[in-house]
């Protein structure tokens, strides 16, 4: 039987939506899932949402949940770790606006620039702490790590731990999934592309429509697509309208044109440039890909990033 142990499974976007994935697979329909949080309380209301479910539609994983990440370690074959330290949205703050205040010109700061070193500092002791553990009681466990700064983390824990088969994993090019199949006019199944890239600052590497190099016709579509597509400021509106929030990532059938009308290239200004300039699809459809990027300050929509944030953080 596969045991798979979840770190950060307090968290309802995180631990629900990675046991949805999990429920999902038949290759994986005997799993056993350990939940694990630091949070007692936390876990115990994901565990139970996700014993309720099972019961509910006759699935065969196995569900348990604690805060005893050694014991909870035990025969692992896969550990998906995601957390987060502290009061994300306060520090974030913090990350993002007092390197600005100093002459920086980083975009978010969550990843890259002075922020993204802050965050990972901040992170990477409880990090490796896992990562040491998983080593002592799981050497054999392959690790999935979804905590960002993705690339610092990963860089840090495999110059500590060589031997950990670690493996850094974004949802990132999900986000293309709703948009391909429009722009290339073709069905899901009929796709096969790769991206490539750091997180958060990837780009469409190639795209094949069954079997046929269909880049040229991204690019050639995707100018008129993207510019009139709502963005963040579009979706913030239609929240503060509505109470609905928009799901702006991964796959779904329903359109995500809530708004009647966008700003042209609304939260798209920075993917538009490199579009142009590169003659490659960013991944990333609003201002992230630009925290690696100096001159992204300079043509990044300013507007569409803080309403991200507002957003997200709603």
């Amino acid at each position: 039987m596969t045991k798979i142990v979840l770190i950060g499974a307090g968290s309802a976007q995180f631990g629900c939506g990675t046991l949805g994935d999990i429920f999902s697979s038949e290759l994986l329909s005997e799993a056993e899932i350990a939940l694990h949080d630091i949070n007692a309380s936390a876990v115990a209301r994901t565990c139970s949402v996700a014993a309720d479910f099972a019961e509910a539609n006759g699935l065969g994983q196995r569900i348990s949940g604690g805060t005893d990440l050694p014991s909870m370690l035990k025969g692992a074959d896969f550990v998906v770790v995601s957390i987060e330290v502290g009061d994300r949205f306060a520090l974030w703050d913090q990350d993002w606006r007092i390197p600005q205040q100093y002459g920086s010109r980083q975009i978010y700061g969550e990843n890259g620039g002075p922020g993204g070193l802050f965050h990972a500092l901040r992170i990477l002791p409880p990090i490796l702490s896992i990562c040491e553990q998983i080593m002592e009681i799981a050497p054999e466990a392959t690790v999935f790590n979804y905590s960002n700064p993705m690339s610092r983390i990963c860089t840090t824990v495999l110059r500590r731990f060589p031997t950990l088969r670690l493996v850094g994993l974004c949802h990132e090019i999900a986000s293309l999934e709703r948009h391909l199949p429009r722009l290339l006019d073709c069905s899901r199944e009929d796709l096969q592309y790769r991206a490539a890239g750091l997180n958060h600052f990837s780009v469409l590497s190639e795209v094949t429509v069954r079997g046929t190099d269909a880049y040229p016709d991204v690019l050639a579509r995707a100018p008129e697509y993207f510019a009139s597509l709502p963005g963040y400021s579009e979706w913030l509106a239609h929240w503060r309208r509505s109470g609905e929030c928009i799901e702006t990532e991964g796959f779904h059938s329903r359109p995500d044109h809530p708004a009647p009308e966008a700003r042209p290239w609304s939260d798209r200004k920075l993917f538009a440039t490199v579009l142009e300039r590169f003659g490659r699809l960013p991944i990333t459809t609003d201002s992230h890909f630009g925290e690696y990027i100096p001159w992204a300050q300079d043509v990044a929509d300013h507007r569409g990033i803080l309403d991200f944030y507002e957003y997200y953080r709603n």
